[in-house]
């Protein structure tokens, strides 16, 4: 019989999945060897056959703990074997790291980390990244981050699906322990006779991490018996207030900015709105000419902020060689050197299955299982398509003018240009996007959907499968 804590968290996990949109998805699950890791992948097996669900390991040695750490990579390593689940082993050297690009050993195993995982997760075609963070290391992070002074998005913890940029690959990062805590994943443990790995440096005050829970946390339920749950809660309330806020800045983003082709414009009218609306818009207009906010903090608005105040023609230097200069009552966000962004550029026939390399994206491409006819990711970086329309040659181009297709649930076709308006893809953006085609027209606009006519008709059988994983162009 089934202890009723297994029941519960294979209950969650199940809905988790299901909320995300990730049943008949591969998913590469980060396993360190702990008790919540050990837990996660436990719970993914044995929901393997009843989500479609193909699981991958990975599991990076930071060579931070010796023989400790090549025992965790022998035991992972072995436990993926006893469960026939492909697993891939990764080494990195975090002291290098650390010393050469001034980090924390903290920060600098966690870009070792997610490096790894980025470049996993393409090398494997996998649909998103599995993590065991639980509502625990949620509390610790908020605590984290407002000891940084982070805004709202900070305090707003983990999100259950998110993605990051790294090193020009879009990782989609899935977090279904968020509504369990570690004492449960350890009970699940116990329970399933599963033997986690202890990781010392947990055990390390000298950590920042480590310092909130075994000092912060426990003198904060001094004052609060329950400071976890408020935590969470605190977390929630943050998140719904800067979604609301991104939200009215969305809607009158274009009052404010305009998009070029190597450039983003804001009017300096923009400082005579709320200092949450008006630091929201100029996030966004960030994130749209950088493709991503990475090492962009509040500062940095508070910068573009004075430079608007300030007298025309000034110049600053943001991080990833952004530089931001006044003139005539607006502010100009560009690029030191022009850079924009990369021209697909001619059409490039992609192979099936396999892996297609083109200026700025790569596209993979296999055959899989389907339960539902119209699976897309959240980002539509990720769809299935009738098999069929592998028989004859597919190519990936750049968005051309005049372009039309059928979008998903339409009768008719519709300007290509109108669809980049309804999916909000800034103009400096558009020609990046690979365009997948056939003789009979647009198949898919990475971020924009399918064509009707593309879609998946018979239940149950397979389908082609296409992946778009934006990449560095440094």
């Amino acid at each position: 019989m089934k202890s009723k804590a297994f029941l519960d968290i294979k209950s969650i996990v199940n809905e988790s999945i299901s909320n995300v949109n990730l049943e008949g998805s591969r998913l590469l699950v980060a396993v360190s060897g702990g008790q919540d890791s050990l837990a996660l992948l436990h719970v993914l097996y044995s929901l393997k056959k009843q989500l479609s669900i193909n699981l991958v390991v990975a599991h990076l040695n930071h060579n931070l703990r010796g023989r400790e750490s090549e025992l965790d990579s022998e035991f992972v390593s072995k436990l993926s074997n006893e469960l026939r689940i492909p697993c891939v082993l990764g080494t990195a050297d975090v002291q290098s790291i650390k010393d050469n690009k001034k980090l924390s050993l903290e920060e600098a195993a966690r870009e070792a980390r997610y490096t790894f995982l980025a470049n996993t997760l393409v090398e494997k075609g996998a649909d998103a990244v599995v993590m065991g963070h639980t509502s625990t290391d949620q509390s610790e992070t908020i605590l984290f981050n407002a000891l940084r002074g982070s805004g709202l998005k900070g305090i707003s913890g983990m999100s259950e699906m998110s993605s990051q940029l790294t090193d020009g690959i879009r990782v989609p990062i899935f977090r279904p322990f968020l509504q369990i805590t570690r004492n449960q994943t350890l009970q699940y443990c116990l329970n399933n006779d599963l033997q986690p790995r202890h990781d010392s440096s947990n055990d390390l005050e000298s950590f920042t991490r480590n310092r909130i829970r075994k000092q912060l946390i426990p003198a904060l339920k001094e004052y609060n018996v329950n400071i976890e749950d408020s935590l969470i809660r605190l977390a929630s309330n943050a998140a719904e207030a800067n979604d609301f806020i991104h939200s009215c800045a969305n809607k009158i983003l274009s009052q404010y900015v305009n998009f070029y082709e190597e450039k983003i414009v804001i009017n300096n009218d923009v400082i005579e709105l709320h200092r949450a609306l008006r630091s929201s818009l100029i996030m966004q207009a960030l994130e749209n000419l950088n493709y991503g906010l990475k090492n962009i903090r509040q500062i940095h608005v508070r910068e573009i902020i004075n430079l608007m105040k300030g007298s025309t023609g000034k110049v600053i230097n943001l991080p990833n060689g952004i530089e931001a200069h006044s003139f005539n009552n607006t502010t100009i966000l560009s690029f030191k050197q022009n850079k924009s962004a990369i021209s697909i550029g001619g059409e490039h026939i992609i192979k099936i299955p396999g892996i297609t390399n083109i200026p700025g994206w790569r596209i993979n491409s296999s055959f899989e299982q389907t339960l539902v006819s119209d699976f897309a990711n959240k980002d539509q970086t990720i769809v299935n398509v009738d098999k069929r329309l592998a028989s004859n040659p597919v190519w990936v181009r750049g968005w051309q003018n005049g372009d039309r297709m059928q979008p998903l649930g339409m009768l008719g076709t519709k300007k290509v240009q109108d669809i980049f308006v309804d999916h909000k893809v800034p103009k400096i953006r558009r020609k990046s996007l690979p365009v997948i085609c056939s003789d009979r027209g647009i198949i898919w606009i990475a971020g924009c959907g399918i064509s009707d006519w593309a879609k998946v008709t018979n239940m149950g059988d397979s389908a082609l499968k296409l992946a778009a994983i934006e990449i560095s162009s440094k």
